[in-house]
C-alpha cells in the first residue's frame, strides 16, 4: 500500500515570512533614502560648506584651487581682498578663513576663479576648498594665505612706547603672504613696503623648519647664480631662472643659532649691464624652533616674532611638523638688530 505524505504550512509560518520580508524592504528603502541625503559636501549660498575629511587633488586626480594673485584695496571706507586663481573647470571654489566658510565661486571653462571679501579684523588663516561633483571628496587646497595686520598704536598714541614696533616704521597695514609645506613662500604685501636690495639682486623671503632645511628666495635682473654663505662659509649656489627669479633649498642647513646669512650675486660672463661691483645682501639670522604639533591642542597654532625689521611666522602643519617664514625690512644690516 503507497502512502502520499504532503507537507503543510500553517498560516503562522506564512504570516511570519511575510513580515520579514517586508521589514527588511523598509530598512532597505530607510537606508537608500539616508545614503542620499547624507552628501552634505556641497556648498549651498544660503548655508555652511561641510569642510570634513578633505583630500588633496593629486588622490583625486582633480586639480585643486590655487591662489594665482591677491591685492588688498579699500571700497567705500571698507579694507577688502581680492582673489583669484585657478581650480578644476566647471568645480566650485570655497575659501574660508581659519575654518569658517566665507564665500564660494563657480571656476569658469577655463579653469579660472575670483572672489572678493572683507577683511576682518586680527589674524585671517585663508584656505581654499574645492567642491568638484556630488559624490566627490572635497579637494583641499596645499596653499595658505595668511594676512597680519601691522600692530596697532597703544593707548590711542600715534607712535607706540616701545619705538622697536613704532607702526611709522612700517609702509603696508599688513603682511600678505601665500605658504605651502616645503614650498618656498610668496610675499604679496610686506609690512616694510620692500625687501633687501643690492644692485639687481634681492632677497625676498626665508623658509625653515625645525631641522636646519631651508628655504632662500628672491629675485635678479640680470643673469647668472647666486651664492649663499653662512657666517662667510660657502653652504651652496643657485641658479637664477626665467622672470629672474631664483630659490635656494637645502636640508639640515642651519644652526640653532645666531648667525649672518649672505647672498651673492654672480653675473653670467658677457652679461650687458652687470654690476662692476659685487652684489651682496648680509641678513642677520636667529633661528627660533618652529612650533610642534605635540605644544598645541592638535588644531594648529601660528606664532608671530616682531622685531623691528623682521618678522618670523611660525605655523604647525597639517600631518604634523612645522614651518617658519622670515620676512625682512629693505635696509636691515647687522648693525640696526640687537644681539
Amino acid at each position: 500500500m503507497k502512502t502520499s505524505l504532503q507537507k503543510t504550512v500553517s498560516p503562522f509560518t506564512v504570516g511570519r515570512y511575510i513580515l520579514i520580508v517586508g521589514a527588511a524592504l523598509i530598512l532597505a528603502i530607510l537606508l537608500y533614502a539616508l545614503l542620499d541625503n547624507s552628501d552634505s559636501d556641497v556648498p549651498v549660498e544660503d548655508g555652511s560648506a561641510s569642510v570634513s575629511k578633505p583630500l588633496d587633488g593629486a588622490v583625486t586626480g582633480f586639480e585643486p584651487a590655487s591662489f594665482v594673485e591677491i591685492s588688498e584695496f579699500q571700497e567705500r571706507g571698507t579694507r577688502r581682498l581680492r582673489l583669484s586663481g585657478k581650480a578644476e573647470p566647471g568645480a566650485v571654489v570655497v575659501v574660508t578663513n581659519k575654518g569658517e566658510r566665507l564665500r564660494q565661486v563657480g571656476v569658469n571653462e577655463m579653469g579660472q576663479w575670483a572672489l572678493s571679501l572683507d577683511v576682518e579684523p586680527g589674524l585671517m588663516v585663508l584656505k581654499a576648498l574645492l567642491y568638484v561633483e556630488d559624490d566627490a571628496p572635497v579637494i583641499r587646497s596645499e596653499e595658505t594665505v595668511f594676512r597680519l595686520g601691522v600692530p596697532e598704536p597703544e593707548n590711542g598714541a600715534d607712535t607706540p612706547p616701545d619705538e622697536t614696533v613704532a607702526a611709522v616704521r612700517y609702509k603696508t597695514s599688513a603682511l600678505i603672504m601665500v605658504t605651502a609645506p616645503g614650498s618656498p613662500s610668496r610675499v604679496i604685501q610686506s609690512p616694510f613696503g620692500g625687501a633687501p636690495t643690492s644692485g639687481p639682486l634681492s632677497l625676498s623671503v626665508m623658509d625653515y623648519d625645525h631641522t636646519g632645511g631651508i628655504i632662500v628666495t628672491g629675485t635678479s635682473s640680470v643673469p647668472g647664480r647666486v651664492r649663499l654663505y653662512a657666517q662667510n662659509t660657502v653652504i651652496g649656489e643657485t641658479g637664477i631662472g626665467v622672470g629672474g627669479r631664483w630659490n635656494f633649498i637645502a636640508g639640515r642647513m642651519l644652526p640653532r643659532a645666531k648667525i649672518t646669512l649672505s647672498a651673492e650675486l654672480i653675473p653670467a660672463q658677457g652679461v650687458p649691464n652687470a654690476p662692476s661691483e659685487s652684489s651682496r645682501i648680509s641678513i642677520p639670522f636667529n633661528f627660533i624652533p618652529p612650533l610642534k604639533e605635540e605644544d598645541t591642542d592638535g588644531s594648529g597654532a601660528l606664532s608671530v616674532n616682531i622685531e623691528p625689521q623682521q618678522w618670523q611666522v611660525r605655523r604647525t602643519l597639517i600631518g604634523g611638523g612645522g614651518q617658519s617664514t622670515v620676512v625682512f625690512a629693505p635696509d636691515i644690516s647687522e648693525t640696526n638688530i640687537e644681539n
